[in-house]
């Protein structure tokens, strides 16, 4: 299974007083044993990079999702080195993201948006993140109707790989 952690997945592993510090350390574990591959895109590390911390090395340890550049040149997180896809994809891309913007609620940052579509293009299984604004009931579900990626908060998903591993 491919999981792409968002870039509070990674704080929350750091911060023991985290409500979220457990179940991703459940997720890290079932990295560890082969059950789950985890991936992070380049938008959570840039959105880790404002403070760096251990969240960013952890981020960092991840494989790296190819990046597909969404928002205006001032929003762009990569260099056109790092960018991948077409014209085509791109314009594709700016229409998720603002669907997402529209279907999730007001707080979903452009950098989760951004972390989802690297997810999407990636053919990821599941996109975790603690993020109520895309992981709340409503918004999940319209997103993953329309697009197909699971999006599971930290807790639903920890709950889920110890629910497999008790089979």
């Amino acid at each position: 299974m491919k999981a792409v952690l968002d870039a509070n997945c990674f704080i929350d592993a750091i911060s023991q007083t985290s409500q979220a510090y457990e179940a991703v350390q459940v997720i890290l574990k079932a990295s560890h044993s082969g059950e789950i591959t985890l991936f992070v895109s380049l938008h959570s590390l840039h959105e880790l990079e404002q403070k760096p911390d251990e969240a960013l090395a952890l981020a960092k340890s991840l494989p790296l999702l190819p990046h597909f550049p969404i928002g205006t040149w001032g929003e762009q997180v990569g260099t056109w080195s790092q960018a991948a896809g077409t014209w085509e994809d791109a314009k594709r891309n700016e229409e998720i993201q603002n669907d997402l913007k529209k279907r999730a609620k007001s707080g979903a940052d452009i950098r989760d948006r951004g972390a989802y579509i690297d997810a999407l293009h990636a053919h990821a299984d599941v996109f975790v993140t603690s993020d109520k604004d895309l992981a709340g009931k409503g918004p999940s579900g319209q997103i993953v109707a329309k697009y197909e990626l699971r999006i599971m908060t930290t807790v639903e998903f920890a709950l889920e790989l110890s629910s497999r591993s008790e089979e």
